[in-house]
C-alpha cells in the first residue's frame, strides 16, 4: 500500500488562514508584580474598611463589600492587558452599588489604580473611553453623596443640579488627574526608550565609523607596503649587481617587517578599542621616504615654514594621506620623473596655524591629461580621513600633474 501524501493535500493545510495568537487577559509576566500591588491596595484600605464593618449589620451590605473587594482585585490584573474592560466593570458595578442606595466603601478607592492603568497602558482611544467611564463614575459618586447624604438645597430641581454640579467637580478632578498621571508616564517611557534607541544608534554609527577608520588604516599600510615590495622584487629581478640584490632584498624585507607590525596593531584595535594607534606620525617621514626611494621613486622633500604640533588625530592622517600619495605615484605615476613632497607649517599671529601636505608627481603617458579614472578607496580614504580629522584635502591634476593637498589646523583636538 502507498503512503504517499497527494499533492493536492498539502496546500490545504498550508492554506489555511493563520490567526495571530489571542491576546492574553493577563500579563504573566508581571503578574507577581501585579498581584502584590493588589493586595497592598486592599491591605491599605481593609482598616477604615474594618472601621466601617462595625456599623455594618445586614448581610447584603457585607456581601456587596466582598464583591466590590474582588472586583477591585480583578481589575487590577487586568490592568495592563484590558484597562478599559476592567474600568467599565467596576463603573456598572458602581451604577448597581448606586441603584441599591449602598454605603461606599473605602475599597471603592482601588478604582485610582485602574484609571492610572488606562493612562498607562492605553492608547488614544482607549483613554479618550477611560475618561468617559471617569465622567460617568463621578457623575454616580456626585448622585450618591446626594441622595445618601443630607445636603442642604435639594427642594427644587435647581438646587440638586447645583449641587449635583459642585458634588461632581471634585471625584472628577480626581479621576482624571489618575488617568494624565499614567499618561505622563507612558509619555515619559516613551521618551526613555527612544532615547535609549537613538543612544544604540549612536553607539553602532561610532562603531561603523571605527570599522571605516581601520578599514582605511588597512588599506593604507597593506597597499603601500605591496607597492613597495613589489617595485622591490621587480628591480632584484633584473638586476645582476649582487650588492644591489642584496640592498633590494633587505628593502623588502623591512618592508614586510613593518608592515606586519602595523597590521598586528591594527588588529589589536580592532579586538580592544583601547589599543595603540598604528605607529604613523610625520616624525617619520624620514623613514618613508626613503624606503619609497629604495623603491625606486625619485622623492624630492622640501620643508618650509617652522614646524607646528599636530593633534594626534591629524598627526597619523597626514602620514596616512601622505604614504597613499607616494603609493599611488609609485604605482600609477612616471617612475621617469620626479615626485615632489612639500611639508609647510603655516603658523598664526596669536596661535599655531597648522600644516599643509603638498605632493605632485608626473602621470603615466598612457593616462595623459586624463587622469587614472574614477577614484579608488585610496582617494576617497584620503578626503574621509582629512575630514575626520578636522582637516581638508584636494585631489586632481594640475598641468599634466596629479596633486595630492591636504590642510590640517593646529587647534583642533
Amino acid at each position: 500500500m502507498s503512503t504517499e501524501v497527494s499533492p493536492e493535500a498539502e496546500p490545504a493545510s498550508a492554506a489555511a488562514p493563520t490567526h495571530p495568537p489571542a491576546r492574553p487577559w493577563i500579563d504573566r509576566s508581571a503578574l507577581k508584580a501585579d498581584g502584590i500591588l493588589a493586595a497592598v491596595t486592599v491591605g491599605v484600605l481593609a482598616i477604615p474598611s474594618l472601621l466601617l464593618a462595625i456599623v455594618m449589620t445586614e448581610s447584603i451590605q457585607w456581601a456587596l463589600s466582598l464583591a466590590v473587594t474582588a472586583a477591585i482585585i480583578v481589575a487590577i490584573l487586568l490592568r495592563r492587558t484590558r484597562p478599559v474592560l476592567a474600568l467599565a466593570g467596576l463603573t456598572l458595578l458602581a451604577l448597581a452599588h448606586v441603584a441599591m442606595h449602598a454605603w461606599m466603601y473605602p475599597v471603592w478607592f482601588g478604582v485610582l489604580v485602574v484609571l492610572y492603568s488606562v493612562g498607562r497602558f492605553s492608547r488614544w482611544p482607549g483613554r479618550l473611553m477611560g475618561f468617559g467611564l471617569a465622567l460617568i463614575a463621578s457623575l454616580l459618586a456626585a448622585y450618591w453623596l446626594v441622595v445618601e447624604t443630607s445636603v442642604q438645597g435639594v427642594e427644587t430641581v435647581v438646587g440638586v443640579l447645583d449641587v449635583l454640579a459642585f458634588l461632581w467637580i471634585p471625584p472628577m478632578l480626581l479621576f482624571s488627574v489618575a488617568i494624565l498621571t499614567g499618561w505622563g508616564v507612558a509619555a515619559v517611557d516613551r521618551s526613555t526608550a527612544a532615547t535609549q534607541v537613538a543612544q544604540v544608534s549612536l553607539r553602532r554609527a561610532d562603531q561603523e565609523e571605527e570599522r571605516a577608520a581601520l578599514a582605511r588604516d588597512m588599506h593604507d599600510v597593506v597597499a603601500h607596503s605591496l607597492a613597495v615590495v613589489i617595485a622591490q622584487a621587480n628591480g632584484a629581478r633584473y638586476t645582476q649587481d649582487p650588492v644591489a640584490k642584496d640592498a633590494s632584498l633587505a628593502s623588502i624585507a623591512s618592508t614586510a617587517k613593518e608592515a606586519l607590525g602595523d597590521v598586528r596593531l591594527l588588529l589589536a584595535q580592532l579586538r580592544h578599542t583601547e589599543a595603540p594607534d598604528p605607529i604613523a606620525s610625520l616624525a617619520g617621514v624620514d623613514a618613508l621616504i626613503e624606503r619609497m626611494r629604495e623603491a625606486g621613486l625619485d622623492v624630492r622633500l622640501e620643508r618650509a615654514g617652522e614646524p607646528v604640533p599636530l593633534p594626534r588625530t591629524a598627526d597619523i592622517a597626514a602620514y596616512r594621506i601622505l604614504q597613499e600619495a607616494l603609493t599611488n605615484a609609485l604605482r600609477h605615476g612616471d617612475r621617469d620623473q620626479p615626485v615632489h613632497v612639500r611639508l609647510r607649517g603655516v603658523p598664526l599671529p596669536g596661535g599655531p596655524g597648522g600644516i599643509v601636505v603638498d605632493v605632485h608627481n608626473r602621470l603615466m603617458t598612457a593616462l595623459g591629461q586624463h587622469g587614472p579614472g574614477q577614484p579608488g578607496h585610496g582617494v576617497r580614504g584620503m578626503h574621509e580621513r582629512a575630514r575626520l580629522a578636522g582637516g581638508e584635502a584636494w585631489t586632481g591634476i594640475e598641468d599634466g600633474w596629479f596633486r595630492v593637498r591636504a590642510a590640517f589646523p593646529a587647534g583642533l583636538q
